[in-house]
């Protein structure tokens, strides 16, 4: 049954995009960027190599990547609010048992909560909502909800303070009473497309021409969109960035280690987050006007070449940080904002999540591996700079598969009629015998 139409001059899709930008602040900001904060004072109390609390990582990014395809699934199939909800409890339970850890495998087991509570509360269940709601206004969408993200960063300088005021338990304890008040209301904003509000995508007078179809159900299947090589080059650009959990985990320790305290060292991970917040939105809109694709393969080029600045970073090299920032901050923004739209992109928003999903999933490995190696590296040599140079070179792998892709966008496909033939015509080799578009 359709509801009635919104009755607010504003497109109801940014009221969403404002909510999840808000959750994301906190949920990611405080439940991944700013765990950095916590490794000294643990090291400190409990006695633990980096190492072996690099390992929580590793096994959050399994868990993550295990269950990217089911929660993608249940997204789609049991509706974003509800799978909100749960991720956020599980998350709330998770920071709770962190707070009360004595032991590694105590440690590791509140890890996997938070990652199972993180999996469902932050990025897909909005994502999701939000590719129905935008179709060329995705890219703004997407760095509205990214900004929250980038802000993310700000809660380590708040929590580094509170940490030397009042401990790290105690800080994790009010930062989950944080989390239960302002994020589990938010989650009533997830609507699943404009059409049941009298709407339709963009907040445009009118639909789009989907076939007869509704935008929010138009997109390829899973099992269609695995027939075509376009979706296995987005895993392979999506794996070239699975270096980043290494990075949230281990950018505070390192910045301690090159020679700065720990209030310094939050504080330029929150001067990141700043910098992140025009970011974001701006990238957006820019891969909206001049092509998200283009500008997603730029991403993974800055990205590298911040890396290998950041390994040669250090409190006596402080002329370094203006180039860290203006290359590392502007090609994660890009490439945070726009690889979410990607799959859409490509393949419709339908089975965003799911599709989503199963991309993060088969990028597993390398998420796995780099906190791993990372600690390793800095318990035997001590320092990070080595893995911080491998992840450089692993980013600009992310370009050259990006560039490979030679599919049309899914509107385009709709608009011209050729959906049909798009998914069922044999693709000649690695990159689609599709002709390459604008938007491509």
């Amino acid at each position: 049954m359709r509801r009635r139409p919104w009755p607010r001059s504003i497109f109801l899709g940014w009221y969403i995009a404002l909510a999840g930008a808000i959750s994301n602040f906190f949920t990611i900001g405080i439940g991944v960027f700013a765990l950095g904060v916590f490794i000294s004072p643990m090291r400190k109390e409990l006695g633990w190599t980096v190492a072996s609390i690099a390992a929580a990582s590793s096994l959050r990014t399994f868990e993550q990547g295990f269950l990217a395809p089911v929660s993608g699934f249940f997204v789609d199939w049991l509706g974003p609010r509800k799978m909100a909800t749960s991720g956020l409890v599980f998350l709330l339970i998770g920071m709770v048992m962190l707070s009360r850890v004595h032991t590694l495998p105590m440690f590791y087991a509140s890890s996997l909560v938070m990652a199972l509570g993180g999996t469902f509360a932050s990025m897909t269940p909005f994502s999701a909502v939000l590719m129905s709601w935008f179709m060329r206004k995705r890219g703004r969408a997407m760095g509205i909800l990214n900004t929250g993200n980038g802000a993310g960063y700000l809660a380590a300088p708040i929590l580094a303070i509170l940490v030397g005021a009042v401990g790290w338990r105690h800080t994790l304890l009010i930062a989950t009473a944080v989390i239960a008040v302002v994020c589990l209301p938010l989650t009533l904003l997830l609507k699943a497309s404009p059409e049941e509000h009298g709407l339709h995508p963009d907040g445009a007078s009118e639909a789009p021409a989907v076939g007869g179809a509704s935008w929010a159900s138009s997109g390829m299947t899973v099992r269609e969109a695995l027939h075509v090589p376009a979706f296995y080059l987005l895993v392979l650009a999506t794996a070239a960035g699975g270096w980043q959990g290494a990075w949230i985990l281990l950018q505070i320790p390192h910045l301690e280690n090159v020679g700065f305290s720990l209030e310094a060292a939050a504080t330029l991970s929150g001067i990141y987050g700043a910098i992140q917040l025009g970011l974001r939105f701006s990238t957006g809109w820019l891969g909206d006007a001049f092509g998200r694709k283009r500008m997603y393969a730029s991403s993974f080029v800055l990205q590298g070449t911040g890396l290998l600045v950041f390994a040669a970073l250090s409190s006596d090299r402080l002329w370094l940080l203006p180039f860290y920032f203006a290359t590392f901050s502007v090609g994660q923004a890009m490439m945070v904002v726009l690889g979410q739209t990607m799959v859409a992109d490509y393949f419709g928003p339908a089975r965003f999540a799911s599709l989503r999903g199963l991309v993060s999933t088969l990028n597993t490995p390398v998420g796995i591996v780099t906190p791993l190696f990372a600690g390793y590296m800095f318990d035997h040599t001590g320092s990070y700079s080595v893995a911080w140079v491998a992840c450089g070179i692993l980013a600009y792998t992310g370009a050259l598969w990006v560039a490979l892709i030679r599919r049309p966008l899914w509107s385009e496909l709709e608009q011209q009629g050729t959906l049909e033939a798009a998914v069922s015509r044999p693709a000649p080799g690695l990159a689609e015998g599709l002709p390459a578009t604008a938007g491509d």
